[in-house]
């Protein structure tokens, strides 16, 4: 009996050492973190030098050295590109609009809309037909909508707690409203943008096509102009707006995701993915989106590296290219994981914005889940306090065909729509201590994985 209890009192002695050891460590990647100031400064250098750097463009370029030049500084095991080709397509001079009424003229707020195909040189004129769902444009059909301009005005529901949800219950109108028009004749389409406020800045975002419906250029307009442009339309029949649209599409160029380790001490074998998109929209610095997840994300690895973590596994930084249009760099990163056949532990991603976070949302079974749950209970007095069911990111998406947990970052995104895919995306919008809380919780996170498992 004495020497059990001596056993027990040891092995609580231990767990209680490791306990304090972990909250230790904890403590010190949280007030690293807050206290340097390098992810910030590289956010600001990559938004300056590489603004608009949608997949193909001479900015994307740019912005692919650039990050690299980042992680080598930071001196990790490897770090290098992962070459491949991807179709693309550019916006080769801003659009324009010009609503016409009565005699006057007034130029609207308007941005090509993603994959948008190009008007005559001359642009187009035409009516507005007002509409806003797919369910009435069908009402109205070919003999009201024939050679008119589609004009789909249904702002996000912010009646919708969660923005994101307000999103998907407006993105239908961006995403496939061109070729729902093209159907009934429509000359071309203008959308309400896909933001939560009023304000002047048009919103961007891929658009698709239908194989076999004529392709008709595709713009968004700010939320400000929409109200105007409905206004106006309504107390003058026979309002027109002309549009005009300049875009290339791009069969294949040469582009790359970017990759670095940390190899691990123990089973180097195993992978913990660490993962965010280069790319942003043509408009747009792509401060919140995503390029507070890349510097969140490389930053992780210097905070390894400065508080000298080693980690028992591999840490797998993935900086992918091309999320916004065609996920070709999502893709290859996929098709090479089933080649290379190394399990992955853990998918994490930052593609929520650089704002407040608040915990994870897990694509996983329940067991992995409740792990999940149990670690970042550790992170509570930091402010991790939601870890629930939900969606990892689409850059790690392709991965869930192996069975690998998927893990997003999630943030407080109440204003996340204020700035996305627009020109108002900008560093200053993002506070520093707010996407460094953020990131000493992925960090945080990685080392307790790597330390407990799932």
């Amino acid at each position: 009996m004495k020497s059990f209890l001596v056993t027990m009192l040891l092995a609580g002695t231990f767990v209680t050492n490791a306990q304090n050891a972990e909250k230790s460590t904890i403590k010190q990647i949280y007030q690293n973190a807050l206290t340097t100031p390098e992810a910030y400064n590289n956010l600001k250098e990559l938004c300056s030098k590489a603004p608009g750097r949608i997949v193909g463009s001479k900015q994307s370029e740019i912005a692919i050295q650039l990050l690299k030049d980042q992680i080598t500084k930071l001196n990790p095991d490897t770090c290098y590109l992962q070459k491949y080709s991807s179709p693309s397509w550019l916006c080769k001079e801003p659009a324009q609009a010009v609503l016409s009424y009565r005699g006057k003229k007034e130029t609207l707020n308007v941005v090509n809309l993603g994959l948008s195909v190009s008007t005559p040189e001359a642009g187009i004129k035409r009516e507005i037909v007002e509409v806003h769902s797919m369910k009435e444009l069908d009402s109205l059909g070919t003999a009201v909508v024939k050679g008119k301009i589609v004009f789909f005005n249904r702002p996000m529901d912010n009646e919708k707690l969660t923005t994101f949800e307000a999103y998907g219950g407006a993105i239908d109108q961006r995403a496939l409203g061109a070729s729902k028009a093209s159907q009934y004749g429509a000359a071309g389409v203008i959308v309400r943008s896909l933001a939560t406020e009023r304000d002047d800045f048009p919103h961007t975002g891929v658009s698709r096509y239908k194989d076999g419906i004529e392709k008709i250029a595709n713009l968004a307009i700010s939320t400000n102009d929409a109200d105007k442009l409905s206004r106006i339309n309504k107390q003058y029949p026979g309002t027109t707006v002309w549009i005009k649209s300049t875009t290339k599409n791009i069969d294949r160029v040469e582009t790359a995701n970017l990759i670095a380790e940390i190899k691990g001490s123990t089973n180097p074998g195993q992978i913990i993915l660490l993962g965010a998109h280069m790319d942003s929209w043509f408009n747009t610095p792509g401060a919140h989106d995503d390029g507070a997840g890349c510097a969140q994300m490389v930053d992780v690895l210097r905070i390894f590296k400065q508080l000298n973590l080693k980690p028992a596994n591999t840490i797998r930084l993935v900086l992918y290219m091309d999320e916004e249009m065609f996920q070709e760099g999502s893709k290859v990163y996929a098709s090479y994981v089933g080649k290379e056949k190394k399990k992955h532990i853990a998918c994490i991603e930052s593609d929520a914005g650089g704002a407040l976070p608040l915990g994870f949302d897990i694509d996983a079974n329940d067991s992995v889940l409740y792990a999940l749950q149990k670690q970042t209970e550790k992170l509570a007095d930091f402010g991790v306090y939601r870890t629930i069911k939900g969606y990892g990111g689409v850059d790690i998406e392709p991965l869930k065909q192996y069975g690998f947990p998927l893990i997003g970052l999630l943030t407080n995104s109440q204003r996340y729509f204020e700035y996305h895919h627009s020109a108002n995306d900008t560093v200053d919008k993002v506070s520093r201590r707010e996407m460094q809380l953020g990131t000493a919780s992925i960090a945080s996170l990685v080392y307790l994985i790597d330390k407990n498992g799932l």
